[in-house]
């Protein structure tokens, strides 16, 4: 008797340490590792696409060799470009990764080295092979008479040759010297491809626009690589100026009383969030604008309402600091049916995120209105 419950113990013993190995097999791996980052970038073709981009090189510490990592990987790290870092990282390896994402996360603990690193001297060139950037064409949000940009305007970019010419529908001589040309900022996120060598000329764009959420001056810089090597670089100081809030002048503005239009906001250096910029309108004789995100292809409702509401208070905080107090009864021109989420204000303006539920006219969304104080 007394050895049969010994086997039942057993058996029991060895069934918990069965689970708990099956449960340690199921758990996510997390570890802290150390992390070294480039001061150098490199580039990559994302999955599915053709047009490489730039990114950074890393390696842990038991790694040799540098590999690529899309900017943003780590969360809570911003890359500085020419800095060399040394960090703390968490790393999570996923049992089950998301069918769409990674198998391997990273979160910054701790920045343990930040040095600038001195950046080499492009090689000699001759005069032909150099390029420039020129801003040509500003179209403010509001149709203001103005020299300066603000966020929300839309600016048209060309590239020139050494002698300020511009090439089309002719191929310019410079591009022979180069297999790929890219457009970045150390401040934004993303780069945008000018030209990569095809062997056509559907793989140079000579004239190209965008948006930009910046409110403070930036730099921009075009970028020129042959065989993975930055071998030129041409920057511009990008004057950037505040309006009333984004591009919204609330004294000098137009308001458009009938037929107004939708514009969509976006920045070819931070892709992350793309608005829906309604003209300025009037309700009880206070003008106001509709801000919206845009819905990217092939995204889930429940992750388009998660990302509209993520990218409102983003660009909230990003122009107008820490939400505040306001209620309903302290704007002119909200829509009945809508619930306020947070609000935000500055000197001039006052902004509310609204979230509108389902109903018989409405789809579930998240919006932003802004009226002058």
């Amino acid at each position: 008797m007394i050895t049969k419950y010994i086997k039942t113990a057993l058996l029991a013993l060895l069934s918990i340490a069965w689970v708990s190995c099956d449960k340690e097999e199921l758990t996510d791996k997390v570890e802290t590792i150390k992390m070294y980052v480039s001061a150098e970038t490199g580039t990559y073709k994302p999955w599915g696409s053709d047009i490489p981009v730039e990114c950074m090189l890393v390696k842990e510490e038991s790694e040799s060799d540098y590999s690529h990592l899309a900017f943003g990987s780590i969360k809570g790290f911003d890359y500085v470009h020419g800095h060399e870092y040394e960090l703390e990282v968490r790393k999570t390896t996923f049992i089950n990764p998301p069918s769409d994402g990674p198998n391997i996360a990273y979160t910054l603990l701790k920045i343990i080295r930040d040095v600038p690193a001195v950046t080499p001297e492009p090689e000699d060139l001759p005069e032909e092979a150099k390029f420039k950037l020129k801003m040509v064409q500003l179209m403010p949000f509001m149709n203001l008479d103005t020299p300066l940009a603000a966020p929300f305007d839309f600016m048209v970019f060309r590239i020139l040759n050494y002698k300020d010419e511009f090439s089309f529908p002719d191929t310019p001589e410079f591009l022979q010297y180069y297999d790929l040309i890219e457009m970045s900022s150390p401040n934004l996120p993303d780069t945008y491809c000018v030209y990569e060598d095809k062997g056509t000329s559907d793989g140079f764009t000579s004239q190209w626009g965008s948006y930009f959420y910046e409110k403070m001056d930036f730099p921009i810089s075009l970028k020129g690589y042959k065989d993975g090597k930055l071998i030129y670089e041409y920057s511009v100081h990008q004057v950037m100026r505040e309006r009333d809030f984004l591009g919204i002048d609330w004294k000098n503005g137009g308001v458009t009383l009938a037929n107004p239009k939708t514009v969509c906001v976006y920045n070819i250096l931070d892709t992350r969030y793309e608005f829906l910029l309604t003209d300025t309108q009037m309700s009880n004789d206070t003008p106001y604008v509709r801000i919206a995100v845009a819905s990217p292809d092939e995204i889930t409702d429940a992750d388009y309402l998660k990302l509209q509401e993520e990218g409102l208070k983003w660009l909230m905080k990003k122009h107008l600091g820490e939400k505040t107090s306001l209620t309903a009864s302290d704007f002119k021109t909200l829509p009945e049916g809508a619930d306020i989420v947070e609000t935000y204000e500055n000197v001039t303006t006052r902004v509310a995120i609204l979230h509108q539920h389902a109903d018989d006219l409405h789809e579930e969304c998240y919006y932003a209105i802004a009226e002058p104080k």
